[in-house]
């Protein structure tokens, strides 16, 4: 691999588990990247706080040479809620934006009032509801990806709103992509799951190894990968 950007930046979803992304390390260190994963505690930690210990985050990695950053779920809003705040060299080169919503979540619309809902995800579950707070978080400038699951027989998604709209469980298909002319890659994953997924894991790859505009595509051009495997 010809690739000269060897760190990788996992910042994880509300909720998330490490043994949901333990394939995705695994999976990269392999091929030669060192991953450094970015958690925070939702029931303790406001969104101000966490922002700001993810740009300290960031700007840490980013002193120690280039990097790449996969935003999972509500780390995909975080990302982008700094896109303008890190300094140009401290920011990712690639970004990913995996099962990320982009727009406030229907889910987290219809739970937002649930004591339980609150309980476990604190303000940023708040924020995922907050239409007018999610559109005013900026897309990244920087050449990005958006991946998103098609596999919704996991997740609460489904229970509320049934299987009228592709989603993942959790997210809605809509939810993830920026327009309908956007370039983007549906894999056959639950939310949950599609940080392990094998064809999210190439699609991944594929974009970080496209380091230099004569590369035959851009990680935001990327081949769409077929969701009825």
């Amino acid at each position: 691999m010809n690739n000269s950007t060897r760190q990788i930046v996992f910042i994880d979803g509300v909720g998330g588990k490490r043994y949901m992304r333990g394939t995705f390390v695994r999976y990269f260190e392999r091929r030669g990247y060192k991953v450094l994963c970015f958690d925070y505690k939702v029931s303790s930690q406001s969104f101000d706080e966490i922002q700001k210990k993810l740009s300290e985050f960031l700007s840490a990695v980013g002193s120690q040479g280039e990097y790449h950053a996969v935003g999972y779920s509500f780390g995909g809003v975080l990302l982008r809620s700094l896109s303008e705040q890190l300094e140009p060299h401290l920011r990712p080169r690639r970004a990913v934006l995996l099962a990320s919503p982009l727009r406030a979540m229907r889910l987290a619309r219809r739970l937002h009032n649930w004591k339980i809902y609150q309980i476990l995800t604190g303000e940023c579950g708040q924020f995922a509801a907050d239409e007018e707070r999610m559109s005013k978080v900026p897309m990244l400038n920087i050449p990005c990806a958006h991946i998103y699951g098609t596999w919704p027989w996991l997740g609460a998604f489904c229970f509320f709103f049934g299987f009228s709209l592709p989603h993942d469980g959790m997210v809605a298909a809509d939810e993830a992509i920026p327009s309908s002319q956007a370039q983007a890659i549906p894999v056959p994953a639950s939310h949950a799951f599609i940080p392990s997924n094998v064809h999210a894991l190439r699609a991944m790859e594929r974009c970080f190894a496209t380091e230099t505009s004569a590369a035959k595509h851009s990680c935001d051009k990327c081949l769409v990968v077929s969701s009825t495997h």
